[in-house]
Formats: structure tokens, sequence, C-alpha cells
């Protein structure tokens, strides 16, 4: 089937399960959606594009924030005002983020490289998630969210989950410096360190074409030591305001999306979410993180290293 607006021919079906997959693993793995939907996008598809390229791949990262957010809110699981904070800083960071690339990086030659050697980045991160030192370092936090969620099950099983508020997000103060309690343990963050890195989020995230849930996890987790029952609301709802942003910016600045082809991806995704919230469970976290990070890290290669003659 010929896709006018991308110019290129493709299965629909062939569509679909590329957004299986990139559904799947953006679930299970919480990380590399819009990665996965770029080289899709390129060397599947054969996009030219550059900038038609990097809305596209934003338009798929949306679905998981757009079901999600309204889940993550009703169990309490966003920290609204961090969330709030990092969407602020994310609007002007996707605003500067896709300004930047739709006029600095404008085609292939100067985007693929680009996006290589953040796909290097990711793919090393995604392995050091796999090392012992990392899995012992989280056993305790996914103990603590483990003891959550059971509450929350008890919680609806008996129909009291007016009491959530009592073990769930509840902020002490907001201002610059913030504090609140979650399931017992309190937390303290800065207001203006949590805005500058949304926008340096966003900045990056909107001139690759991706959410940035990459760079956010890790900055929840491992700088302002957020435990994870909370992180993945927060940082999708903050996903969710620079995503859109960014997309609304390339389209202003004269992009275009192919919507007929990001139907068929969409579908694909769609189906990947809801298989990979019921099998995930029982596929090996671990094994599948070092499969993705050996093709990231491969893919990554291949991007970056023509620009020293090497091809692969």
């Amino acid at each position: 089937m010929y896709f006018a607006l991308a110019g290129v021919d493709a299965n629909p079906i062939t569509l679909i399960l590329w957004g299986i997959f990139v559904g799947y693993v953006f679930t299970s793995v919480g990380a590399a959606g819009g990665i996965l939907a770029g080289v899709g996008h390129m060397s599947i598809f054969g996009l030219k594009n550059a900038n038609m390229i990097k809305p596209m791949n934003q338009v798929l990262t949306l679905v998981s924030p757009v079901v999600g957010t309204p889940l993550y809110l009703r169990e309490k699981r966003i920290v609204v005002p961090t969330a709030v904070a990092l969407g602020v800083g994310g609007i002007v960071g996707a605003i500067l983020g896709s300004t930047l690339s739709a006029n600095y990086l404008p085609d292939m030659a100067t985007f693929k490289p680009y996006f290589g050697i953040f796909t290097l980045g990711i793919s090393l991160r995604i392995a050091y998630e796999c090392t012992a030192k990392f899995i012992d370092g989280q056993k305790e936090v996914k103990a603590a969210n483990q003891r959550f969620a059971s509450k929350v099950k008890e919680l609806k099983a008996s129909g009291k989950m007016n009491e959530l508020k009592e073990i769930g997000v509840k902020f002490n103060k907001i201002g610059i410096q913030n504090t609140f309690t979650f399931a017992g343990s309190e937390f303290k963050y800065n207001t203006f360190t949590v805005l500058l890195t949304g926008m340096f989020v966003a900045i990056i995230s909107a001139s690759l074409g991706v959410g940035g849930g990459f760079l956010l996890v890790p900055f929840l987790t491992s700088v302002l030591g957020f435990p994870m029952y909370i992180v993945a609301g927060t940082s999708v709802l903050s996903i969710l305001v620079s995503s859109s942003v960014s997309i609304l910016n390339y389209l202003s600045l004269g992009s275009s999306l192919d919507l007929q082809f990001l139907a068929f991806e969409l579908v694909g995704v769609a189906i990947g979410t809801v298989v990979a919230a019921r099998v995930s469970k029982y596929i090996n976290a671990r094994y599948m993180k070092i499969f993705l990070a050996l093709i990231l890290f491969y893919i990554g290669l291949k991007y970056v290293l023509p620009l020293f003659g090497i091809k692969i």
C-alpha cells in the first residue's frame, strides 16, 4: 500500500506488527518506545523526511500517557506538583527542542547520527539496569512498591479506596522547597531543579522525536529518590504535556503527519500495550532488557559509524 504523505510503500500488516512490538517493549520495559518508533520509520519503512519522522515518533509514544494518566490519577500515583513543574519546563523545552531540530537537523544526513548517539546512550543505560549492582539497589524499592500495591488491592476489594489518601501522596509543603509523604516515607525536592530538568529533558526528547522517559525516570528515581510506584505516573503526565507541545510545534513549523500510516501503527501499539500488561509478568524482565540493549547498541552504531566512514 502506498502512503502518499510519507512517500513510501508499506504493508499495513507489517505496520501493525511493528506497532505491537513497540507497544509491548515500551510497556514492559518502560523506555525506548520513541527510539524504536524512530528506528522503524527510518530503517524498516524508509521514511526520508526527518521533520515528519520526529512528530510521528512522538504520536506513537502518546498512547501510554493518554491511557495511563487517568489510571495513575485515580490511584493517586502521580506527584501532581512535581509533574506540573516538569510539564511547565517541558513546554518551554519542547518548543526550543523541536524548533532547533526542525532548523538544524532537517535531513537524514544530520538527524540520523544525532539520533544514533542517544540510542547508544540509552542502550548503555538499559544494560546498566541489568547489572547485579543496579538490581540489588532496587530490591528495597521494589519491596516497598509491592507493599503499597498490595494495600491498594486490599482497599479496592473492601471498597475503602477513600482510605488510600492516608498512604498515598500527601503534600506537607508546596513552594520552592516541597515536602510530601508517601507510604509513611518523607520526600523533599526543589521546584527549580525539577522545572529546569523538565526543560532540559524536553529539549532533548523533542529534538529526537521521542517521549523522554529514558531521562525522566532515572532523574526521579536516582536524583530525587522517588519510589517507582509514583515515578511512572509522574513522568507519564509530564511526557503527555511536553510531547503534545512538541508535536504541535513541529506542525506549526511546516511538518506533516501521515495519519493513515500512523493509524495502522497506533492499532499495533494499542494491542502491544494490552498484551504486555497481561503477559510481561511471565517473561524475565532482565532478559528482555538485555535483548533490547543489544538491539539499540547495534542500531546506535549503525547510525553513528558512517560519520567515520564505517558502515555495518
